[in-house]
Formats: structure tokens, C-alpha cells, sequence
């Protein structure tokens, strides 16, 4: 992931003044400090906990130095786009610096399933899901990197 970070601001892609935090979740800090991660955890490495129907996994972002609670937007990568009707719980719990939880609900009854199927850890490994995820916030790395 540094590599991809790195390779950006070479390429000019990213620059420090081209991210502005209008609120955060701790200390406004000044703008060398505004940065932003992107990171995925793996069609085969995320480890998924839970049971039919709840599913979930924590999403390690301690790589990215935040030095506060970063603002963070996480989505379910599909590959096999088997699951268009999941209830996704994109809401991201207990967001820390370091990481955050994500959980995935059973499918909703639409038109296209007779019955609502639930969906467990088994199903999570065999259909390579993953979470993709985006956060920014105020981080030591950009400070020093700047």
C-alpha cells in the first residue's frame, strides 16, 4: 500500500494541499497533516466471524498512522456480483486509529428470491468477498512525509 501512496505522489496524483478536512474526528490539525488512505483487505485474506445471515470482519488500517479516529467510507468488493441484493451494513463500528468492524446482513426478499437467504463466513471465503475501504484524516506519516 505505501508503494501505491508513494507511486501517486510521484505521478502527482495526490499532493498535500489537494485534501482539506472540514471536520474530523479529533484535532483539526494543520493542512501537512490532511491525509488519506485507501486499502482493501483481500478476496483471500479477510477473515470473516459470524453466522448465517451476520457476518463481519475487522479492517486493519494501523498502517496509515492516523493520529485520531480518521473519516472512513468502507464498500463489499463481490467479484462474482452474486449478491447485488445484500443487506450491507456499510456502516463502520468501533473506528479506532487502527481499524474498524464492518458487518454484512442477509439478503433482502425481493421479487428475484422466494426466500431471504443468509449468507455465513463459509459463503464470505467462497465467494472472495472483501472490504474496500477509503479514510482521511489527520496522520503522523503525512506531517513527517510533507
Amino acid at each position: 500500500m505505501l508503494l501505491l501512496l508513494l507511486l501517486s505522489r510521484a505521478l502527482g496524483l495526490v499532493a498535500p494541499s489537494d485534501l482539506l478536512l472540514l471536520k474530523s474526528h479529533g484535532e483539526l490539525r494543520s493542512e501537512p497533516c490532511a491525509f488519506s488512505c485507501v486499502g482493501t483487505t483481500g478476496a483471500t485474506d479477510t477473515q470473516w466471524k459470524g453466522l448465517p445471515g451476520k457476518v463481519f470482519t475487522h479492517v486493519d488500517i494501523s498502517g496509515c498512522g492516523f493520529l485520531d479516529k480518521p473519516v472512513i467510507t468502507a464498500t463489499l468488493d463481490d467479484p462474482e456480483g452474486l449478491f447485488g441484493n445484500l443487506m450491507i451494513g456499510t456502516s463502520v463500528l468501533k473506528a479506532t486509529n487502527g481499524g474498524f468492524e464492518i458487518v454484512l446482513r442477509g439478503l433482502a426478499h425481493t421479487a428475484f428470491s422466494h426466500r431471504p437467504n443468509k449468507p455465513g463466513p463459509a459463503e464470505a471465503v467462497q465467494f472472495k468477498w472483501s472490504i474496500n475501504w477509503w479514510a482521511s484524516g489527520a496522520s503522523g506519516y503525512a506531517a513527517a512525509k510533507w
